[in-house]
């Protein structure tokens, strides 16, 4: 953490840093027991939801889903390319919270899909430099620096 921060910015790193932790040892612990079943695959609380967790598993693409959140957990604890982890893992969060609030709809459900939506933005929002570029609107043309800047070749042949 830098030195010079103030109060304010301070106990926000520290919530972001808590809420990155936190969210990445949920996607981590969450996306093992896929594979290492510590405890069995919630149905889910409604017909709906069983229904697509059961039509996600049969089609394999239950398997992706925790691939994603095994790969997003591990970048998030270990504090590597978190925003990348962020982006990548920021679907599974949302149709989690959709399954759980729109579909579901039960206490415990509700607050699952309010907390994981509130973790994943609070982490965004504490890499919201990161992600700047991305969300310009006159973005201009192409060009090959970020190529240039990510292998540190100095020009790209073109």
């Amino acid at each position: 953490m830098n030195q010079k921060l103030s109060g304010s910015e301070r106990r926000f790193v520290i919530a972001v840093y808590g809420a990155q932790f936190f969210l990445g040892g949920w996607f981590l612990f969450h996306g093992a027991n896929h594979w290492l079943q510590f405890f069995p695959q919630p149905p889910g609380s409604s017909s709906v939801s069983g229904q697509l967790i059961g039509a996600l598993i049969r089609s394999g693409l239950f398997d992706v889903v925790k691939l994603i959140e095994v790969v997003a957990g591990m970048m998030l604890l270990a504090n590597r390319a978190v925003p990348l982890a962020t982006v990548i893992g920021f679907p599974v969060t949302l149709s989690i919270a959709h399954l759980n609030i729109a579909v579901n709809g039960d206490p415990f459900s509700l607050a699952t899909g309010v907390i994981i939506i509130a973790l994943h933005s609070l982490v965004a929002l504490g890499h919201l430099d990161k992600y700047a570029s991305m969300l310009v609107v006159a973005n201009g043309d192409p060009s090959s620096r970020g190529l240039r800047d990510m292998f540190g070749k100095g020009e790209v042949r073109q």
